[in-house]
């Protein structure tokens, strides 16, 4: 019987291991794409700027302004594990189980 629910639970670990493997990866696609865009967008601006003629030099500001942006959702999309990850969710479920008395916690 423990031969059977052993093989349940590696199969299951196996499944869990290639969804958050899929979950990593389609993360790594959307930032893939969003820095793909950023780049278009900041060339974009810096050929209007060239092509302007003046002499003040402005596309700089849209690109940090947007490279803000772009620093924040990649945070958000790859997560900061030292600082609120998956790690710190753990701990935090553990520490309010641990707190109000449940039996199950490792």
């Amino acid at each position: 019987m423990s031969e059977i629910t052993s093989g349940a639970q590696a199969a299951t670990r196996q499944r869990e291991a290639r969804a958050a493997a899929q979950r990593w990866a389609r993360k790594l696609r959307a930032l893939d794409t969003i820095l793909r865009g950023y780049a278009v967008v900041s060339l974009m601006w810096f050929a209007i700027d060239m092509a302007d003629g003046t002499e003040n030099v402005w596309f700089y500001w849209p690109m940090m302004g947007t490279g803000v942006v772009v620093a924040i959702t990649a945070i958000v999309l790859l997560g900061v594990d030292g600082l609120f990850g998956a790690d710190w969710e753990r701990r935090q479920l553990d520490r309010y189980l641990h707190a109000h008395g449940s039996p199950n916690v490792e």
